[in-house]
């Protein structure tokens, strides 16, 4: 055992001597270590001794120190003062607003292209789909008479009858006019509230003078009342009359002016008239077409016309431009409301659509539907034309499944521009015309002739 012990003593002083480095005799100066630890790393190579600038070294570098010594006069405040803290300050708040500018014009260039790619411009509406089997979208009017007009022209048709109607009821005809033949309806009711205010204050008050006449220069009526088509024929009609008279003993203007003989029933019944009357409106005429079985016109919705054909260079370009859109779109984020604009643009494309309801005896009836009309429309229109209105409801022809909601508009349900749906009699009429085996003629007699 002690032999063991011997050994392993030998072992770790050997270890320790050579730990411990070369040696060195006493006297001789110590050398230098690479190391404070002792490490017994040789040290690394002396560094080269550096050399002293030259006069004009020295010269150069004083005229150097001197010109930033004097900067530092002109520039600011000496370093450490608190006046150099506030301008430091100012300095770091300015750099901080340079950063947030800069920041919000990358937000508005980004705006600006994502709105310039989402159709932020003008969109173009069409009357209708341009291939339809209808002849076009036409309007009526009962007071106007039995024909259809295009919607500008019946707007015309109007206008020029109620203006021939004054000569023969000059007052209940003008309030027509101010509700028909002025837009936007904002100033329609300011002019509507200004005039039954002047009839009320008489009505109100019959002796007072001053309310019985009305400065035609005064800037609230040009605005609001003198500026409207029909608005002269109605005052002219209340009693009204146009006066010169003197102005706070200056130049004589002109005024309305009512005599005491006016008839207060009279305009009572003018103001109630002008409260509660609405606009003259045009009807959307359905154009009513029934397709015989068989007719190649059953066939398709409708053939394209020859100017659909004809591209222009500025249809050209407007397509290469859709493309390109495209393309935009789908190399940037979008968010959900994006996606539902986007999707939302061909819908809202057109104003009118044209639904066909095929029949079980294999006829078709068509009609002519604004987008924004209910799908109860088009069961209303179907009802005034069967032959027997009995309970019915339609089918969808793609999904098959019936509709049995009818507050959607057709615009909702996706039957824009154009659409065909089936007819289907309740489920207890059918059975009985089964049972019967009796052949029901859907449509009325008058429109199969």
């Amino acid at each position: 055992m002690s032999a063991i012990k011997d050994f392993f003593k030998k072992k770790k002083a050997d270890a320790k001597f050579k730990l411990a480095g070369g040696g060195h005799k006493l006297g001789d100066p110590s050398p230098a270590s690479s190391s404070s630890g002792g490490s017994g790393r040789q040290a690394g190579p002396s560094r080269k001794e550096r050399q002293h600038p030259s006069g004009s070294a020295q010269q150069a570098g004083a005229a150097a120190l001197n010109r930033i010594a004097a900067a530092d006069k002109q520039q600011g405040p000496a370093l450490g003062t608190e006046e150099y803290q506030k301008k430091r300050q100012r300095a770091l708040i300015q750099e901080q607003a340079r950063k947030e500018l800069e920041k919000e014009k990358g937000v508005e260039a980004e705006i600006k292209k994502i709105k310039d790619v989402y159709g932020e411009r003008e969109e173009v509406v069409h009357e209708s789909s341009g291939h339809l089997a209808a002849q076009g979208v036409y309007f009526k009017c009962a007071l106007v008479g039995d024909q259809v007009h295009p919607k500008e022209e019946m707007k015309a048709k109007i206008r020029e009858f109620l203006y021939s109607q004054l000569e023969h009821e000059r007052g209940l005809t003008a309030t027509l006019i101010i509700h028909t033949c002025n837009k936007p309806r904002e100033r329609v009711d300011t002019c509507v509230e200004t005039l039954c205010k002047y009839l009320d204050n008489i009505i109100q008050n019959p002796a007072e003078q001053k309310y019985r006449k009305i400065r035609m220069s005064n800037k609230a009526f040009q605005e609001r009342v003198a500026s409207l088509e029909g608005t002269e024929e109605f005052i002219l009609d209340c009693g009204f009359q146009k006066k010169l008279m003197p102005v706070n003993d200056g130049p004589e203007e002109y005024f309305w002016l009512l005599p005491e003989s006016a008839d207060i029933e009279h305009l009572t019944m003018l103001q109630d008239s002008l409260r509660s009357c609405e606009p003259l409106t045009a009807e959307l005429d359905r154009g009513t077409i029934v397709i015989k079985p068989g007719s190649d016109s059953g066939r398709n919705i409708g053939s394209l016309p020859p100017d659909f054909f004809s591209v222009s260079t500025a249809e050209v370009k407007a397509e290469l431009q859709n493309k390109a859109d495209s393309l935009e779109r789908e190399s940037m984020l979008r968010t959900q409301a994006m996606r539902d604009k986007e999707a939302s643009v061909g819908r809202r494309k057109y104003r009118y659509c044209v639904v066909r309801i095929r029949f079980p005896d294999g006829y078709m009836l068509q009609g002519t539907f604004s987008v924004y009309e209910k799908l109860e429309a088009v069961i209303e229109f179907v009802t005034d034309n069967l032959e027997v209105p009995l309970p019915f409801h339609m089918v969808d022809t793609v999904t098959g499944a019936k509709m049995l909601d009818a507050n959607p508009t057709l615009q909702e349900l996706g039957l824009v521009p154009a659409s065909i749906l089936n007819f289907r009699w309740d489920p207890e009429i059918e059975q009985d015309l089964q049972a019967f085996g009796a052949n029901v003629t859907c449509l009325k007699s008058s429109l199969l002739q």
